[in-house]
């Protein structure tokens, strides 16, 4: 009997050995180099190229949404109208589930830091701006903000027509563990592209906020066409690898389905 129980924990223990080694030696390609890691911060390395993106939250208050709306598309006019803005905006969406109700979202494109500092100014000082603006601020509970930069490996946003829906997936991650997470997701990404290329919308990270968080959005047609993609890509062997390593390295995650509000340029 005790013969036989060593046998089964010696089993068990080679077994172990065994999916440890299978997983750590698909690690021999990383996309990005593991010294370059000591040297090179994460906007260096990680991003695709000199671009920032701007994240707005605005929370809203209920009755004030049809007003806030309104005030929204004649701030988009306003900024579009202004020829020292160098910001673009890429989508506004709302949110459907998965979050406060009577939430908007709102992402902007700045082709470098620079761009951002002479866009804050020129609005600034943009008094048709500025009163549109102030007539907002009523409306809202809470604006929360935050720049982030775009992973090399993830497409960029672009804008969609018709009826979709976007899954937004934000990550707080565990310090230290960013280079790791971009390697298991430069491989996973093109596992999600292989069952239909425009899945993948935008992969950002965190420059100021909410350091160390992540954010994959996602575009489907439908819930329906969400579930039967994210199923599709299991059929993908290597897809368990990606999930299984890059779990661990995740404190908390959150996930919220968002749809496009109506001056959205991506829809």
């Amino acid at each position: 009997m005790m013969k036989s129980a060593r046998t089964a924990r010696c089993l068990l223990n080679q077994s172990s050995l065994s999916r440890t080694f299978t997983s750590t030696s698909s690690n021999n390609a990383w996309f990005f180099s593991k010294e370059k890691e000591k040297t090179s911060g994460h906007s260096t390395l990680l991003s695709k190229d000199q671009s920032v993106y701007e994240m707005v939250t605005d929370t809203v208050i209920p009755r004030e949404w049809d007003t806030y709306i309104a005030n929204k598309r004649h701030l988009v006019d306003c900024v579009n109208q202004n020829n020292d803005n160098k910001g673009t905006l890429v989508g506004s969406w709302t949110i459907v589930t998965g979050d406060t109700a009577f939430k908007a979202f709102h992402l902007y494109k700045y082709e470098s830091w620079t761009d951002i500092d002479t866009s804050k100014k020129a609005l600034k000082l943009d008094s048709d701006y500025q009163q549109i603006y102030k007539a907002t601020l009523p409306t809202i509970n809470e604006q929360f903000s935050e720049l982030t930069k775009a992973f090399s490996f993830w497409p960029s946003p672009d804008k969609r027509i018709g009826n979709n829906i976007y899954d937004i997936r934000s990550y707080s991650l565990k310090p230290g563990s960013m280079y790791d997470w971009s390697n298991y997701w430069a491989k996973g990404i093109q596992f999600r592209s292989n069952v239909r290329p425009d899945i993948p919308y935008a992969g950002l990270f965190t420059q100021l906020g909410e350091l160390h968080t992540i954010y994959h959005i996602w575009c489907y047609k439908s819930m329906a066409d969400r579930k039967g993609c994210r199923e599709s890509t299991w059929h993908y062997p290597e897809w368990n690898d990606v999930v299984a390593n890059t779990v661990p390295l995740v404190k908390t995650m959150k996930t919220r389905i968002l749809e496009p509000l109506e001056f959205s340029p991506t829809q």
